[in-house]
């Protein structure tokens, strides 16, 4: 089991460190573009821009398919991926064994459970803690 873990820290390392060897920083073309730059002037309007965008439609999340998530790979987070959480909440499920050794995991499934018979997981979607449903 250490084999493995270490082994996903390496990986997820070198991934990191591969990605940071590709960039380089040319301080003449900056210099040049800051030289070059013209000034923005930026006029207030008198009604808001986004009052004249279409609506935006939010994700539907269903609950029945955020308790088959669960079930299926919650160790890592999947369906707090899926219910709009916290972007690193993989992470975080994943390096601690589905929360805690799968506590936070198994909690949560009865939980998905609970909001799927009421039909309604609305206080778990987009929440941003790690215990949802504290």
């Amino acid at each position: 089991m250490k084999k493995l873990v270490l082994s996903l820290i390496a990986v997820v390392a070198i991934a990191f460190s591969a990605n940071a060897a590709n960039y380089k920083v040319d301080n003449n073309a900056i210099d040049n573009i800051i030289e070059n730059a013209t000034e923005v002037v930026t006029l207030e309007v008198a009604t808001p821009a986004a009052a004249n965008l279409p609506a935006v439609e939010q994700k539907v999340v269903k609950p029945v398919t955020a308790l088959i998530l669960n079930f299926l790979v919650g160790c890592f987070g999947v369906h707090r991926h899926y219910m709009g959480t916290a972007p690193g909440m993989w992470a975080l499920y994943t390096f601690t064994f589905g929360g805690i050794f799968g506590i936070v995991d198994l909690v949560d499934f009865i939980m998905l459970i609970i909001g799927t018979i009421d039909n309604d997981i609305s206080k778990y979607i987009n929440n941003r803690k790690f215990f949802m449903w504290a």
